[in-house]
């Protein structure tokens, strides 16, 4: 699972609320990410980005390609190789 956040403070909010409230122990791990692109696109250009770049395709909670880019040039890299695919700074939730 990953928890994005603005601020360490809120890594221990949620902490603290999954401790005290649900009775669940939490490590977070760090995980460095530039940046994050949801990926629209055929489903076959989908799955050939995320056989590629494994390490950097997730699925949201909605169960939707998103690029996380450890680095500007990463990203561009990945533009360029992928012209097809869309890479979208927000995805709009219906």
């Amino acid at each position: 699972l990953i928890l994005g956040a603005v601020g360490m403070l809120q890594f221990d909010v949620v902490a603290h609320r999954l401790e005290h409230e649900y009775g669940v122990d939490i490590v977070f791990e760090n995980y460095d990410c530039y940046t994050a692109r949801w990926l629209r696109g055929k489903d076959t250009d989908l799955s050939a980005i995320a056989d590629k770049y494994g390490f950097n395709v997730a699925l949201d909670g909605a169960e939707e390609y998103v690029y996380l880019a450890p680095n500007r040039v990463n990203l561009q890299m990945a533009q360029e190789r992928y012209p097809d695919i869309e890479f979208l700074e927000t995805r709009e939730i219906i």
